[in-house]
């Protein structure tokens, strides 16, 4: 389960958000990976395992939750996505610098296709696979995590034509929602 939203005071949030693990737990979450936006430090990811993920849902919507993310010193909505990763690389020695995308593809098999024979592409870009996967219940919605090794060259390929072609080749269609973060925790 990913979350992302805004806080007020970053500090605050955070001790918090350390203070309500048991709260986690006991809804079988697990931390796992904290981030901070890169143009907005203010806004942060939160992504939890889960054990259960019906629970998991049921926990998002508890509203418990929420009175505890507002006081938790939350401004707006969070957006929760829920997802079954396919592919992790867990290396240690990577750039904790990051980009979470979310974006709909026609078919999973056909854009995991196109997707994994692209990995050059992406490592010639300043980019190296971190995860993907799609929605719990909609192979359709997909979620890709990359670190990113050269932030020029990550930026001048996320607006290239070649990477425009290969979301329309691989059956990418509607907007592409990218997240860029710092790795603030890793658990």
């Amino acid at each position: 389960m990913v979350t992302r939203y805004k806080v007020s005071n970053y500090a605050k949030w955070r001790e918090m958000y350390d203070s309500r693990d048991s709260m986690r737990t006991a809804n079988g979450l697990h931390s796992y990976v904290l981030g901070r936006g890169v143009k907005d430090t203010n806004t942060v990811m939160v992504a939890v395992k889960a054990d259960d993920m019906a629970k998991a849902k049921a926990f998002a919507k508890d509203p418990a939750l929420k009175s505890a993310m507002q006081k938790g010193y939350m401004t707006g909505t969070p957006k929760f996505t829920f997802t079954t990763v396919l592919y992790q690389d867990m290396s240690p020695s990577m750039s904790d610098l990051r980009s979470m995308t979310f974006f709909t593809v026609k078919d999973w098999d056909a854009w995991k296709t196109a997707f994994e024979a692209g990995r050059q592409i992406r490592t010639d870009n300043g980019l190296t696979d971190r995860a993907y996967g799609h929605d719990v219940d909609d192979n359709h919605k997909v979620v890709v995590v990359v670190g990113i090794n050269d932030s020029a060259k990550a930026e001048a390929f996320w607006k290239s034509d070649l990477l425009k072609q290969r979301r329309a080749e691989s059956g990418v269609v509607g907007e592409v929602e990218r997240f860029v973060y710092r790795v603030v925790q890793k658990y």
